[in-house]
């Protein structure tokens, strides 16, 4: 069998982690909406944002970001997108205050507006290395003058991303960052560096992962 082009191996990825994230969009929110073990670095990055900046929340799951942000901030004016249209039909109902879409994390660029701020959280670990530093320009150009950019992934080797297996049985490719390529990506795309933030996650009793949290600023 001839191997794939990148393009369609990281289209077959992206396709079988949000029908995985369609399919457990309940289940994901039972788990994860809360997101008080992340509160510390989200204040920070409400802290650079004005009371009605537009904020754009990629990948934004059942809306638990932007939840927390309107909560602190309800005059912000925020607009989530996630690929997996069950999720969105829960940020919607989670999130009256919000705007959502369907729409693909990696075209971001064919959004008519900008923001002053986008958040992304936990979108790293199932996009490739060349996807990353693409996404990365794109929300570069997405950005008004001085936005701010909240990032979350997983951190660990590249060469250790691997396929993992959710509680259901169900695969998918994870992909994993060191901290120094994200920052050294984000400063050559024209960001500065206002928060690198590490914690622990437990993935079970015998294992875990390092949850890596950054915050930047465009550079005008």
């Amino acid at each position: 069998m001839p191997n794939l082009p990148e393009k369609n191996v990281n289209a077959i990825t992206n396709r079988k982690a949000v029908d995985l994230f369609n399919k457990l969009a309940n289940t994901y929110r039972e788990r994860f909406f809360s997101v008080e073990a992340y509160q510390d670095p989200l204040f920070r990055f409400l802290a650079y944002l004005k009371n009605e900046a537009s904020v754009l929340d990629v990948a934004c799951g059942p809306g638990n970001i932007s939840h927390f942000l309107l909560k602190q901030k309800p005059g912000l004016k925020l607009t989530g997108m996630d690929l997996a249209p069950n999720m969105i039909q829960l940020a919607e109902q989670l999130n009256p205050d919000g705007s959502f879409l369907v729409h693909d994390a990696m075209e971001i660029d064919l959004l008519e507006e900008s923001f002053d701020a986008i958040t992304v959280g936990f979108l790293f670990p199932y996009l490739s290395k060349e996807q990353v530093e693409l996404f990365i320009q794109k929300a570069w150009w997405k950005l008004n003058k001085h936005g701010i950019l909240y990032l979350s992934t997983m951190e660990d080797l590249y060469e250790n991303s691997r396929i993992r297996t959710s509680s259901t049985g169900d695969e998918v490719m994870m992909y994993y960052y060191e901290s120094t390529f994200l920052v050294n990506l984000l400063e050559k795309t024209g960001f500065q560096i206002l928060l690198t933030h590490t914690q622990p996650y437990a993935v079970s009793d015998t294992e875990t992962d390092t949850d890596l949290i950054l915050i930047a600023a465009k550079i005008p």
